[in-house]
């Protein structure tokens, strides 16, 4: 026969079932809340960063495209390696460094935004301006030194699309910062180099549609063929447009320049980051020029 003990006893564990049921609940709605809030700042990291995603996929299609053809896919998968570690240390060093001097934050991307324009800066005088030609035949570059080439390159870039990342979440708790970061982080990887090996593959894969295809499938698998070199060469002019945006976007955010429309903030922000970028790569040049004039005297 049940005691009156026993059914106390059944009480108490029920009221403790009922309410670890209600915390779960609970936990899980602010779960769910702060899955939305992480969505939604790494959408808004993801459009600040849309400009330097687009600067490492031309610098890096236009890498691994000098790799031998049967090498580019594994000298592809090296390089993305090599990007998802790059991504990894550098987040968990501006989130350290954040913590401690936020102020670091913000001159590390003003400093990155000048580092973009002069890069893009660059670029824009060369396309001016073309070097001469140079008579020495210069010594292929490796497989490996590629490789090693374009992680540093990566490691610039992913640098400044995590400080971008990183200054979007604002005042947002640490937590927050940790998921923006690591989603930014492998968002941009697979999207970036997903997309270069598919701008790499695209000739083999039109010619493999244009010899088993026949009528509007061979005749598109040719036109894919022949488009791939076109976008090869349109991704360097795309991405130096959108580097001198990135940087410009930077510096007038930086001293609170506001812009009546965005189809003005996004002119407003490409001329800011070419002037820069210009004056930057001119000084440069000068500075080259007066050194080179004063050892030769």
């Amino acid at each position: 026969m049940a005691t009156p003990a026993f059914f106390a006893v059944l009480r108490d564990v029920l009221k403790l079932a009922s309410a670890a049921a209600d915390d779960l609940a609970s936990q899980s709605a602010k779960m769910a809340a702060a899955a939305d809030d992480i969505a939604v700042l790494t959408g808004k990291a993801a459009v600040k960063t849309a400009g330097v995603a687009g600067d490492d996929l031309a610098v890096g299609a236009g890498q691994v495209a000098g790799v031998s053809p049967n090498r580019e896919l594994p000298a592809l998968w090296r390089i993305t390696k090599g990007s998802a570690l790059n991504k990894l240390w550098l987040g968990a060093l501006l989130l350290v460094v954040g913590h401690y001097l936020p102020m670091a934050i913000t001159v590390a991307l003003v400093l990155g935004a000048f580092y973009l324009a002069y890069e893009g800066g660059e670029a824009l005088l060369e396309k001016l301006h073309p070097p001469a030609e140079n008579t020495v035949e210069e010594v292929p570059l490796t497989e490996d030194e590629k490789v090693k080439g374009a992680i540093r390159t990566d490691m610039v870039l992913s640098f400044e699309m995590l400080v971008i990342s990183l200054a979007a979440t604002g005042e947002a708790p640490i937590e927050y910062k940790i998921g923006v970061l690591f989603a930014v982080g492998i968002l941009m990887t697979i999207g970036v180099y997903g997309l270069i090996g598919l701008i790499i593959r695209l000739d083999d894969m039109g010619l493999a549609l244009a010899r088993t295809g026949s009528g509007f499938k061979k005749a598109f698998g040719i036109k894919l063929a022949n488009g791939a070199p076109v976008v090869l060469k349109v991704l360097g002019p795309v991405g130096m447009v959108a580097m001198l945006a990135v940087a410009g976007g930077i510096l007038t955010h930086t001293v609170h320049v506001e812009y009546p429309h965005w189809t003005l903030g996004f002119l407003g922000d490409i001329v800011v980051g070419t002037l820069t970028g210009l004056l930057l790569a001119g000084t440069h040049h000068l500075w080259a020029k007066l050194r080179t004039g004063i050892s030769s005297d």
